[in-house]
């Protein structure tokens, strides 16, 4: 499934358009978290990741 709903980066409003925000014409993304699955094989890839980041103390 694929997500519709884009979220702009500099004003924060939501809209369905994919390339440019319609009112400030900032960057969009998806808001959406990414899914969770007990199953994930990256999971030691991306806490390593966050570590070296400082996003986790050690």
């Amino acid at each position: 499934m694929q997500w519709l709903l884009r979220r702009c980066i500099r004003c924060g409003r939501y809209t369905l358009r994919r390339d440019r925000c319609p009112v400030c014409g900032g960057p969009l993304r998806v808001p959406h978290p990414p899914r969770f699955s007990p199953d994930d094989r990256f999971i030691k890839y991306r806490y390593l990741m966050k570590k070296k980041a400082g996003l986790i103390p050690d």
